[in-house]
């Protein structure tokens, strides 16, 4: 071996292992073993691998790199592993039940591109719960480039199927709505953004997420949307006595039975939903048929009202409902509950609400038999 080239190995520093070594429930160690060649004045470990903290044994492991970061889910399910040299970067998500990895790709199905690195003076991935999956599930937020156009973001869904762990990246945008709410009454202003989660090809919306988070970037609090039907929701800003709070309100009706529903919470500092206030009402538009049950004119025009009342001091934050997707302006313009009536049954003004429905509901009796 030439001297010059001992030296340097005596002398080079050993790449580091950066982030959380260790699984959140304590299970498994991420660690760097050995040293190999020499890279850019850095020695590149051996092997970097995954070890069972109780019975020592090494349930995965590959090669060492000039870089390499790990990220654990916080359910320990799942490790992203940030690794690459100067020129490239890639991510591998392993699975911690059957061991298995995906390859991070982008949407179109293409690797990270040669001389686009992840973020140094940010997380270059975080783990948040799933976009309108069970609340155990977990997906990665991932960026990458760095600042302006370079940058991106991508929510990494993912699925074991036969043994071997997809993912699915979908790129994410975000739009600032307000950061003059405090919903979780400290005294602070959070900020209302609306996050986009956008078809491979962008020509769609897949989902949409309403977050709150603090005056230090962190999520507090979310909410999921879509534009399909299951997905519909809406919510509000509110302010009663001076204090701020969010209204969440579902007018749903499917085959002629409809399920109102609205809360109006608060948040506490961990994100978690403190109700204020909460409503709903049943009822069916079926006249005439064999499956129509209830529908009480007084009890429908109580609620909707009382849930007027509400919205009438509100500010849309973001609704789906009618499968468009709408963002601010005032709650009293919210008109998707009051879909009643038509031309041959039109709304009178002149009477009111309670009155109106007793109307809807003899026309309806007679004209659906």
């Amino acid at each position: 071996m030439p001297e010059n080239l001992a030296a340097d190995q005596t002398t080079a520093p050993l790449a580091v292992l950066e982030g959380e070594e260790l699984s959140p429930d304590g299970q498994f160690e991420v660690q760097i073993v050995g040293a190999s060649n020499i890279v850019n004045g850095i020695q590149v470990p051996e092997k970097i691998q995954v070890v069972d903290q109780e019975t020592g044994e090494v349930m995965w492991e590959d090669q060492g790199w000039g870089t390499q970061s790990v990220l654990w889910s916080p359910d320990s399910h799942y490790l992203a592993l940030a690794y690459g040299a100067c020129t490239w970067q890639a991510v591998h998500i392993i699975e911690t039940d059957t061991w298995t990895v995906w390859d991070f790709t982008l949407p179109d199905g293409s690797p990270i591109p040669e001389h686009i690195a992840l973020p140094h003076d940010q997380p270059w991935g975080v783990w948040e719960k799933n976009f309108g999956m069970p609340e155990e599930d977990y997906a990665l937020i991932l960026t990458v480039g760095r600042g302006g156009d370079r940058e991106h973001t991508y929510h990494c869904s993912f699925l074991l199927d036969g043994g071997h762990l997809i993912g699915n990246p979908l790129e994410q945008t975000s739009e600032v709505l307000s950061d003059r709410y405090d919903f979780d009454h400290d005294g602070t202003a959070e900020r209302t953004e609306l996050v986009t989660l956008w078809e491979p090809e962008r020509e769609q919306a897949a989902w949409y997420k309403l977050q709150v988070t603090t005056a230090d970037g962190g999520l507090l609090w979310s909410q999921t949307a879509a534009e399909y039907h299951v997905g519909w929701t809406s919510v509000f800003a509110y302010r009663e006595d001076g204090t701020d709070y969010l209204l969440r309100y579902n007018p749903w009706m499917g085959q002629g039975n409809a399920r109102y529903h609205y809360q109006i919470f608060s948040l506490d500092r961990a994100g978690q939903e403190s109700i204020l206030r909460e409503h709903g009402v049943e009822f069916d538009i079926n006249f005439g048929s064999p499956v129509h049950e209830s529908f009480d004119a007084i009890e429908i025009a109580a609620f909707l009202e009382e849930t007027h009342g509400y919205l009438n001091d509100s500010t849309l934050l973001v609704t789906t409902e009618g499968g468009t997707l709408r963002t601010g302006g005032s709650g009293a313009e919210f008109q998707e509950d009051m879909e009643f009536w038509n031309e041959s049954c039109p709304y009178e003004e002149t009477k009111s609400l309670e009155d109106n429905l007793r109307n809807y509901e003899a026309w309806a009796t007679k004209n659906q038999k």
